[in-house]
Parts: structure tokens; C-alpha cells; sequence
């Protein structure tokens, strides 16, 4: 009888290690099941702001290409020339037409000029106007 008690004690110990181990293993996949829900609900909550974001960006270009557009309106140039720099239209408009070789005469010209001054004169421009004024 001994021997049967002995092995029915074994046997509830067998048993109720089991139970403790697979009751173990139970809470740690249910707790590893909500930390991943856990973490979906958080990338969830990041994709919305940054779809947010995104429409908020698209409104904004939206406004910025309106108001680009706005600006370079030839009426709204027009206008600003005319109220803020003073510009008007000039009806009798005239276009001068240079030859090659008139241009060509007014560099070597400029160069010739250029060679006789020295490599400061050359390079300040001050000089130059200074030299301008006097002339």
C-alpha cells in the first residue's frame, strides 16, 4: 500500500508540474500576444499622423502653387511695374541693330585701353570710374 500512495504522489506531482508549465506557457503567449497588439495599435497611431501630415503637405502645395501662380501673372507684373516702379508704356519703341564688325572695332578698342592701364587700374573697378569721370 505504501507503494501506492508513493506513486499516486508522484503522479500528482507529475501532473501538477504539468499544469504549472503548460499554465506558464499560456500566460506568456497571451502576454506576447498583447504586446504585439500593443505594438500595432502604436504603428497604427504613426501611419494616421503621417497620413495626416501627408494631406496637410498636400494643402499647402495646393496653396503654394496658387499662390506661385498669382505671382506670375503678367497682370499682377504689370501692374507692380507700373504703381511701384514707376514704369509706363512707351509707344514709340526702337530697336538698333549693331553689325559684327562695329562690335568687334569697340572691343579691340576697349582692349587697346585696357593694356595701357596697369594690373590694378585693371582689376578695382573704382579706378575705372574714377578714370571715367575724369575723361
Amino acid at each position: 500500500m505504501a507503494y501506492n500512495t508513493k506513486h499516486a504522489q508522484e503522479k500528482e506531482t507529475k501532473h501538477s508540474t504539468l499544469f504549472v508549465l503548460s499554465f506558464l506557457c499560456v500566460f506568456l503567449c497571451a502576454a506576447a500576444l498583447g504586446t504585439l497588439r500593443l505594438y500595432g495599435l502604436y504603428l497604427e497611431h504613426r501611419i494616421s499622423q503621417a497620413a495626416v501630415r501627408i494631406e496637410k503637405s498636400k494643402e499647402e502645395n495646393v496653396a503654394l502653387s496658387r499662390r506661385y501662380a498669382q505671382l506670375l501673372s503678367p497682370a499682377r507684373i504689370y501692374n507692380y511695374a507700373k504703381c511701384n516702379l514707376g514704369m509706363e508704356s512707351v509707344a514709340n519703341i526702337k530697336v538698333i541693330t549693331l553689325s559684327e564688325s562695329s562690335v568687334k572695332l569697340v572691343q579691340h578698342k576697349e582692349e587697346e585701353r585696357a593694356a595701357g592701364r596697369s594690373f590694378a587700374e585693371n582689376r578695382n573697378p573704382l579706378v575705372n570710374q574714377a578714370h571715367a569721370e575724369n575723361h
